[in-house]
């Protein structure tokens, strides 16, 4: 059994600096590694700065006490059952412990941290928070040992809860989380914090502005997309899902959604922004690394082995747009060719607000609604009538809205589409500069797959 991925062998780098909070980190380390049969590296460093004044015989001095102190620490922790190495290296302690994983082919580096950081180092961080930042493998900071270490002896569960914002780094860390499940049981809970300006633009639902929280029609679809994601990468393992809007810092909102679930260990995706983009743009696992009280992990996008594998697309839900001309319609074809079995198809069409019909006009709305109902007919009759024999299921949507493309994005969206299946002119360079193309908005605006149909 491993941390990471049941194709590889595990290891463990532990970071020590001989201190009582480095001692319980090694103690976590050492139970897990005695419950997954695997081997740990025990890595001190010695900073540049302590030794780049002093004399010869004072570094052999100093680096024989170092080695005395780091072998009687391996030996504690043989005691519980450990294979340990040691390693004495000089070089920044997050450095180091970043490339010893490298170097090591280490699944996890498990380090320990005080909590609070004292106000001279926010600018540098902490070597907890530097080597998150730097590490290419998941790095869990202790500070709470008791739980782990009961968690990891079958004593009790692990309450755990997992930071989502449906990027790739929360992705790796929703997959990482699953070999936690592995090495004892876990309570998980996976929370999703929504900003409602945010959420309402890209749904094209409704105004959140006025009491600070999502609609009900946005929490449904938002729980939805949640929902469907956990199952794609959890399957079967169970988790609590937790929806919340709010506003301010994210970090500060999961903490205290954590502390409220009374979770032992955060974990966070983390996209290791360096330099002061950190800064420029922020961190919510920095900030969670500094400021919360209990344990937490930072899973990096680049470690390889939680990259999922990438089969066959089945498309469950494909949206289609048209403006009724002859590309548009054959695209129609195409995105029930796409759709599996089951599946469902969404046929929108975009016309302007109040579809060009003056609102004061004696009977405009009838009229307006006679217009609208004439459309979603002409929609309606493009159903290939193969579809209901395949059991794919049609959706009818006229749209109202200024800009066609950003109406198909958000369409796209509320239907939780796999896949938007759109027709293109093939306009020439020149001519899509002057004038535009739906298309071209679409496929740069959408993180969703898009198939283009040429004429």
């Amino acid at each position: 059994m491993n941390l990471l991925n049941v194709e590889c062998e595990m290891k463990i780098v532990c970071g020590t600096d001989f201190s009582v909070h480095s001692a319980y980190a090694a103690k976590v380390a050492a139970a897990l590694a005695a419950k997954c049969d695997v081997p740990i590296k025990l890595v001190h460093a010695v900073a540049p700065a302590q030794v780049e004044f002093l004399s010869e015989p004072h570094v052999n001095y100093l680096r024989e006490k170092l080695r005395r102190k780091l072998v009687a620490e391996g030996n504690r922790l043989r005691t519980m059952g450990a294979d340990v190495v040691e390693k004495l290296v000089l070089g920044k302690p997050h450095e180091v412990l970043a490339n010893s994983a490298q170097h090591f082919k280490a699944n996890l580096i498990i380090v320990s941290t005080i909590g609070q950081i004292a106000p001279s180092r926010w600018l540098v961080g902490s070597v907890a928070e530097r080597t998150a930042q730097n590490a290419t493998v998941p790095t869990l900071v202790v500070r709470d040992h008791d739980c782990l270490l009961e968690w990891a002896k079958g004593k009790r569960a692990l309450n755990v809860v997992i930071g989502y914002d449906f990027s790739e780094s929360a992705d790796a860390a929703l997959r990482w989380v699953l070999t936690l499940t592995e090495i004892g049981p876990c309570n998980l809970t996976v929370i999703y914090l929504s900003w409602p300006p945010s959420e309402t633009w890209r749904l094209g639902i409704g105004d959140s502005m006025s009491n600070g929280a999502n609609s009900p029609e946005v929490h449904t679809l938002l729980e939805r997309d949640l929902k469907d994601r956990c199952r794609e990468i959890l399957g079967k393992t169970k988790a609590r899902l937790n929806v919340v809007s709010g506003w301010g810092s994210k970090e500060t909102h999961l903490i205290e959604l954590a502390k409220a679930s009374k979770a032992d260990l955060i974990v966070v995706g983390t996209n290791q922004r360096i330099g002061l983009s950190r800064f420029w743009l922020g961190s919510v696992s920095r900030g969670i690394l500094h400021h919360a009280p209990m344990n937490v992990a930072c899973v990096p996008i680049t470690v390889e082995s939680l990259k999922p594998n990438i089969g066959i697309p089945a498309f469950k839900r494909v949206l289609v747009p048209t403006d009724f001309s002859q590309l548009g319609n054959k695209a129609v074809a195409f995105a029930y060719g796409t759709v599996r079995r089951g599946g469902e198809v969404s046929l929108i069409h975009v016309i302007s607000p109040v579809g060009g019909f003056k609102p004061e006009a004696k009977g405009a709305d009838e009229s307006l609604a006679k217009w609208k109902q004439g459309l979603s007919a002409k929609l309606q009759a493009l159903v290939p009538k193969a579809a209901t024999v395949r059991g794919v299921q049609s959706r009818i949507e006229i749209v109202e809205h200024q800009h066609p493309a950003a109406a198909i994005c958000q369409s796209a969206e509320r239907s939780g589409a796999d896949l938007i299946c759109i027709g293109s002119r093939g306009k020439s360079t020149l001519k899509k500069k002057l004038i535009g193309s739906v298309t071209e908005a679409v496929m740069r605006r959408s993180n969703r797959p898009v198939l283009v149909i040429r004429n």
